[in-house]
């Protein structure tokens, strides 16, 4: 073996040659039998090439090459920017890509579920809350940044040996995709609680499926020759949405004013100050912020006799359903909700059964005609010892 201690060390150095490179360091260790341990250890590790150049690339940076090379060129570069440095806080930024075990992914997983977030407060005053982090958010910061970064230095950046990671082991379970579908008479219960500001609101959503973000659209959305709005989706850039010409009509009318007004968005409400002596009559829009409509949605519902978890999202998968049972077109229904990846639209798939029930229950089976011959059964015949 070739170890040695230096005159004024307490270390042991191992120091020797592989396929004509020498590999010489401190062994950390200040007996002879455990510095051999080491450099067994070593020459082992250099066989399997866990000290070449490319095998000491850490985790930072692995995450700022794949950045460069992928992530900022993506629509999601925001949000993939943000799990980045998740990812690099929780495995953290020194770790070697080939040291990557099962077991230290886990641990990662564990920190993250352990952690929490803080929602803004609903309205002024009002205390705000720390909430647990999801699975699907867990599974999303960890497993699948991890993966994309490991997978691309493995087949791209020739880094070897990436461990195997049990990914399906790893993965939390996510709750089943979540479908509503509100009857014509809880539609109309709904809308008729709403003050006509929030009907309309509550209209687009029921019927075109955006986030209720994305309903504060600023007036310069709006294209009149379609009629037609331009939503910009996270994950999908700018969406053309056609419009239904009711709708195109009260939308035109508020943009107008909210053009003239100088308002960021199209929703406003009026307040008539009447006149009196010698003030004149007039007419103030006050806008309406998200947590306002948002409130007044849950209150109308409330009214209605609506209870159910999540009722102002649950209108996205609502207006999915409905495109998909009248259409029987995933297109259609992918193109409607602006889904990057038409996977996330199979789970409104339910919708199409109603529609081929129907059309099988109608297909007349194939008859035998009253001329046709009986069939002939041929039987093999045994032969019988005697």
């Amino acid at each position: 073996m070739s170890v040695y201690k230096p005159a004024k060390s307490r270390f042991y150095q191992y120091d020797f040659q592989y396929k004509g490179k020498r590999y010489t360091g401190s062994t950390s260790v200040a007996t002879m039998r455990k510095a051999e341990e080491v450099e067994r250890k070593v020459r082992a590790d250099v066989a399997l090439g866990l000290y070449d150049d490319q095998a000491g690339m850490t985790l930072d940076e692995a995450a700022g090459q794949w950045w460069e090379e992928v992530g900022k060129h993506l629509r999601t570069a925001r949000d993939v920017e943000r799990r980045l440095e998740i990812l690099l806080r929780l495995m953290g930024p020194e770790t070697r890509l080939v040291d990557i075990t099962t077991r230290k992914v886990s641990t990662a997983i564990e920190k993250r579920r352990s952690e929490t977030f803080q929602k803004a407060p609903d309205r002024p005053g009002k205390p705000a809350k720390r909430y647990p982090i999801k699975n699907a958010t867990v599974n999303g910061d960890i497993i699948g940044m991890l993966r994309r970064i490991l997978r691309r230095a493995e087949t791209i950046w020739e880094v070897k040996p990436i461990p195997k990671i049990s990914w399906r082991a790893l993965t939390l379970k996510e709750p089943e995709p979540e479908v509503r579908l509100y009857t014509e008479a809880q539609q109309q219960a709904w809308l008729d609680q709403c003050d006509p500001v929030t009907r309309t609101a509550l209209s687009l959503l029921l019927t075109y499926g955006l986030r209720l973000g994305e309903l504060f659209f600023p007036p310069s959305a709006f294209d009149p020759s379609g009629p037609r709005l331009v939503i910009n989706k996270r994950k999908r850039g700018a969406l053309l949405l056609p419009l239904r010409q009711d709708h195109a009509d009260d939308i035109a009318a508020r943009v107008a004013v909210a053009i003239n007004e100088g308002l960021e968005t199209v929703w406003f409400e009026e307040l008539v100050i009447p006149a009196a002596g010698k003030r004149e009559r007039r007419v103030m829009y006050i806008p309406l912020t998200y947590g306002g409509i948002q409130a007044r949605m849950r209150t109308a519902a409330k009214r209605a006799g609506l209870n159910m978890p999540r009722l102002i999202h649950g209108t996205r998968h609502h207006a999915g359903t409905m495109m998909l049972a009248k259409s029987g077109n995933l297109k259609l229904a992918q193109q409607l909700l602006g889904h990057a990846d038409i996977k996330s639209t199979m789970r409104y798939a339910h919708a199409m059964d109603g529609a081929l029930r129907n059309v099988l229950e109608n297909l007349d089976p194939v008859r035998k005609s009253p001329d046709s011959p009986e069939p002939v059964v041929r039987r093999r015949s045994r032969s019988i010892k005697s």
